[in-house]
């Protein structure tokens, strides 16, 4: 039991997101009207990574910006992150970077890893945190607890790829 305990947590706090981002659609928000890619298609590997190119980072955190990302530093709201999404209802949310030192790499790493979570917020009409469909092992799955962690983790080096998806996305508009 105690082995799973470290898994329980995040998907805890994607199941409890879920839930609130579902139980808030209550309220009367605008809806974003927008279209955007097919995102269901896995990253093939024609794209630049993080590895070949971290200044990546920048290119993510501007079209973030465009699309109405918030990023801020900050304390990441899980324990023992480097850095987090938080998903609102019907908007995209807030990325939360801790400030310490990285190479340029890790932190293009960090900031792609989190822009798949933006492109699962969308690919759920942005009322949950939705698996892409990318393909990702069971044992990626039991070790990061989710789907959509296994999906960040695995294809969080594919940056260009990310890029090229967050591009494609028109900026949100709400409906009158």
């Amino acid at each position: 039991m105690r082995r799973w305990l470290p898994m329980l947590f995040p998907l805890a706090v994607l199941l409890i997101g879920s839930w609130r981002l579902a139980s808030n659609s209550s309220t009367p928000t605008p809806v974003p009207v927008m279209t955007r890619p097919d995102l269901s298609v896995s990253p093939p590997g024609t794209y630049a990574t993080c590895t070949q190119d971290p200044a990546l980072d920048k290119s993510l955190l501007s079209e973030g910006r465009r699309l109405g990302v918030a990023v801020k530093a900050g304390e990441p709201e899980l324990p023992g992150k480097d850095a987090t999404y938080r998903a609102e209802p019907g908007r995209l949310g807030t990325i939360t970077l801790k400030q310490r030192p990285m190479s340029d790499e890790v932190r293009c790493l960090l900031i792609s890893h989190e822009f798949i979570h933006v492109l699962q917020h969308l690919h759920g009409d942005l009322k949950g945190v939705s698996p892409l469909g990318w393909p990702v092992s069971p044992q990626g799955i039991e070790r990061f607890g989710a789907v959509q962690e296994a999906e960040a983790y695995r294809y969080q080096n594919n940056a260009g790829y990310v890029l090229m998806l967050l591009r494609n996305t028109p900026t949100p508009t709400t409906a009158d």
